[in-house]
């Protein structure tokens, strides 16, 4: 199938062509995913399952289907940096997020499939080792980013409760502070606060917890951040928090007051943020 043929159907409502089926299309959309050229994978795989999800073509089981494909595919290649394998995990990712965003509209998931989604993206922020944002030629891998979107999805989701909510917040607090070769620099900082900021909204995490994460992050690996100028790996874990921590307070100051304890967490953030020290 050449590209012009994804295009006529984006032309044509995204209604199936005649002669072809959802599934064997859905398919070949799914071997996009790996595919290091952007417009298969980006603008076509994701921009065709996407419509067709919102458009509820799917029934309840190919939708478990596609859920379990996605999760596998977050173990292809794990560990690797500087490879196209990428490419495959951070756009499963991206279609995970898409899953549980329609979820969260039309509810198709039971919670068993919920939890299983949010304890593999746990296990694959911390596991994805490759940090690169836009590749040249090939375009975006980005899987922090496609994975904070995961998050966010997830914060909003009926299924995910306080504990869930929590353990959120800690594993992305854990993948900023810990020493790193990577200062993220393509927008990841902000799509992580959007997910923080959607915790906040749900309100199950006690102001005092919350407060006690934002301090968490004086701390990198166990120690305070003094010398961490001197440290390359550490100056850069540095930087990433104290990027994450000023999107955080930008979004809070920029809200309008209907989040809840919105001026306590505000102020919570701007403690932190000034008593952040290298």
């Amino acid at each position: 199938m050449d590209k012009q043929f994804w295009v006529s159907i984006s032309q044509k409502d995204y209604r199936i062509p005649e002669g072809y089926t959802q599934g064997e299309l859905t398919d070949t959309l799914f071997g996009y995913l790996s595919s290091p050229d952007p417009e298969l994978r980006d603008d076509i795989a994701y921009g065709v399952y996407a419509n067709w999800l919102q458009r509820a073509i799917y029934t309840k089981i190919e939708i478990g289907e596609h859920a379990q494909t996605l999760l596998t595919n977050l173990e292809k290649g794990i560990g690797e940096t500087e490879t196209d394998s990428v490419f495959l995990r951070a756009f499963s990712v991206l279609f995970l997020a898409e899953l549980v965003h329609n979820d969260n509209k039309n509810p198709i998931l039971d919670k068993e499939q919920v939890e299983s989604i949010l304890a593999k993206a746990l296990w694959y922020l911390n596991a994805e080792k490759d940090p690169r944002g836009h590749v040249t030629v090939k375009g975006w891998a980005h899987a922090l980013a496609h994975t904070a979107d995961l998050m966010l999805e997830l914060a909003k989701n009926r299924f995910v409760e306080r504990k869930g909510l929590e353990e959120i917040l800690q594993a992305i607090s854990d993948k900023l502070t810990h020493s790193t070769d990577w200062v993220y620099m393509h927008g990841e900082d902000d799509r992580l606060a959007k997910a923080v900021i959607e915790i906040l909204r749900r309100d199950l995490i006690p102001l005092e917890e919350v407060a006690a994460w934002t301090q968490s992050f004086l701390e990198a690996d166990g120690q305070p951040w003094k010398g961490a100028y001197i440290d390359e790996r550490r100056t850069r874990a540095f930087q990433n928090t104290r990027n994450l921590l000023r999107s955080l307070y930008l979004r809070l100051v920029s809200m309008p007051g209907d989040l809840p304890k919105h001026e306590g967490l505000t102020q919570y953030f701007l403690k932190t943020l000034n008593e952040l020290r290298p």
